[in-house]
């Protein structure tokens, strides 16, 4: 197991039971879905049951399969064979699925990890990792320069921990939303919607080598893909009771995806 100890740092060995215990006895029980909670912190954390399960139905529609699809192939054009590769804030999983599909015959070995444990429950059951955890990005439970490659989809960043966790010469991926993207959705909620703002993209400790925007429109053909869209989104929490109420009254809705795809290696 590549994942270690998140109180000690120590290196976790699995165990008849399936625990996982480090040498200073700490201990951590396998789920039934195959992942260990390795958060330190208690509580639920990130998004919730209903907001995973919409991001479930609405990615399972393809709607954002382009980008899954082009972020994988990046991936592997970039690694060698037997690479490590940490998927870190996985979500429902959708975007490691096809990640495993393109790496996995170059012999890569596969960590994912979220802190919302709704969604690293239903990653788990696709088993395209090679081990799946409870985590946060700011305390990632791996050894210094264990990976190869970091990827970040829609994920809160931290860049020191991703810069100590990547070897030298390693790649960070990320995708971030572009200044368009689901605009139709905003100008539904909002009486004056706004781009979204891309921020600089300089990141210390990284040389950025590919920049690539990917967009296409979307149309929503049912209340119930305009609803998922909207639930598995900051807005679903975020918007008026009144502005709710105009998205969920929707029976379509046409609108754009609109990502940026960004490539760093490690300097």
């Amino acid at each position: 197991m590549i994942f270690t100890c998140p109180v000690c740092g120590g290196k976790l060995n699995i165990d008849e039971s399936r625990a996982a215990k480090c040498d200073n006895r700490h201990s951590f029980d396998s789920a039934k879905q195959g992942y260990y909670n390795l958060l330190l912190s208690g509580g639920d954390h990130g998004d919730n049951k209903e907001m995973v399960l919409a991001r479930r139905s609405f990615l399972g529609g393809g709607f954002y399969e382009p980008l899954a699809k082009r972020i994988a192939e990046l991936c592997r054009d970039s690694i060698g064979n037997e690479a490590v590769i940490l998927d870190a804030g996985c979500g429902e999983g959708y975007y490691t699925e096809h990640l495993s599909k393109e790496v996995k015959p170059k012999n890569a070995y596969i960590l994912a990890f979220d802190i919302s444990r709704d969604a690293v429950r239903e990653a788990a059951k696709k088993r395209c990792a090679d081990e799946y955890a409870v985590a946060s990005s700011y305390h990632i439970p791996l050894p210094d320069f264990s990976v190869d490659m970091v990827l970040n989809t829609f994920s809160p960043q931290a860049p020191a921990e991703t810069l100590r966790v990547l070897r030298r010469g390693g790649f960070f991926v990320m995708a971030i939303p572009g200044e368009e993207h689901l605009f139709g959705l905003k100008s539904k909620i909002y009486d004056t919607p706004y781009k979204n703002e891309v921020k600089d993209t300089y990141i210390e400790g990284f040389e950025l080598i590919l920049r690539e925007e990917l967009r296409y429109p979307l149309a929503l053909r049912s209340a119930s893909e305009v609803r998922d869209l909207f639930m598995m989104t900051p807005y679903a929490y975020r918007t008026s009771k009144e502005g709710r109420e105009r998205v969920l009254s929707l029976d379509s809705l046409e609108c754009e995806a609109h990502f940026i795809i960004l490539i760093y290696k490690k300097v």
